[in-house]
């Protein structure tokens, strides 16, 4: 079980506590329901170190994306089958401002902890504290994994890493092909007759996409060639891809707005090394989108 720590602004004085409070050693302090009666006691309360037990919503996955909706599973966390240097994104709870961190995967130990790198940002290790707790988010093949856990050990040696509580099991989203990622990429379109059009995709899937532009690129049904630049591992990818404009619609706009026109596109045939980046992209693009919680 996974905990976060109470800041002082969650507990009101006179008012029954929302949840059963623990101490630093999880170890029951409050009952669900028990009011806090003085300042006093709140006082002493947060000096122990006040945490409460992880719910289950707090690591839900977001499942809004265009396309058919991710399917949800629960897993065990050796059932992953991550990878030694896989990125895992650290989310932080109880904050009053939430932060996302990106680590590595160093190792696990079934049932004990999992060991991941510490945090860094613009080269310098950040500060984490034991108990500190956190929503781990993944991405494996094409399955979107969360789960709540806690720093249970910071360590400096040999290099800076943290030991997370192992969790008792892993929620997954399966994405589906037809799964569409909200982006905003600038791209060219060149049309069934040659001529070139300045647009952006708005959202994308590996087999289709739609595209906004102010003016009708082509048709319904023609024959169109998309150009445009992912960046995937940290580096950029330039993909053309062949498509067919299966919509096309004006959007009404009030006066003074410029006006925009929507093109939903299906994809052609893509070289398999462009079908590669277009899939890894687009699987990062849905994992991200998992962290808008």
């Amino acid at each position: 079980m996974s905990f976060v720590r109470v800041n002082s602004g969650e507990v009101e004085i006179g008012q029954p506590v929302p949840w059963a409070l623990y101490d630093d050693r999880k170890q029951l302090l409050l009952a669900r329901g028990v009011v806090v009666e003085t300042e006093t006691q709140k006082r002493a309360l947060m000096e122990r170190g006040l945490f409460r037990k992880l719910q289950i919503s707090e690591t839900k996955l977001n499942t809004e994306s265009g396309g058919d909706k991710p399917s949800e599973s629960s897993f065990a966390f050796d059932d992953v089958r991550l990878d030694i240097g896989d990125t895992l994104q650290l989310q932080s709870q109880g904050d009053t401002a939430q932060s996302r961190y990106y680590v590595k995967l160093i190792g696990y130990l079934k049932g004990k902890s999992i060991i991941v790198s510490t945090p860094s940002v613009d080269g310098k290790v950040l500060l984490m504290r034991e108990g500190q707790a956190f929503v781990v988010r993944m991405f494996s093949g094409k399955s979107v994994y969360a789960f709540g856990t806690t720093i249970y050990k910071v360590a400096n040696v040999p290099f800076p890493h943290l030991h997370l509580s192992y969790p008792n099991q892993v929620r997954g989203l399966v994405v589906r092909r037809g799964a569409r990622a909200r982006v905003n990429l600038i791209c060219a379109v060149t049309g069934s007759d040659g001529r070139a059009h300045a647009a952006s995709l708005v959202d994308l899937s590996t087999g289709g996409a739609m595209l906004t532009a102010k003016t009708p690129v082509g048709k319904k049904d023609d024959s169109i060639s998309i150009k445009f630049r992912v960046t995937v591992s940290d580096v950029e990818e330039y993909l053309t891809v062949p498509a067919v404009l299966r919509s096309v619609h004006a959007t009404a706009v009030a006066e003074g707005e410029v006006p925009q026109v929507t093109h939903g596109v299906q994809f052609g045939d893509i070289p398999y090394s462009e079908q590669v980046v277009l899939s890894a992209f687009v699987y990062r693009a849905l994992f991200e989108e998992t962290a808008e919680v």
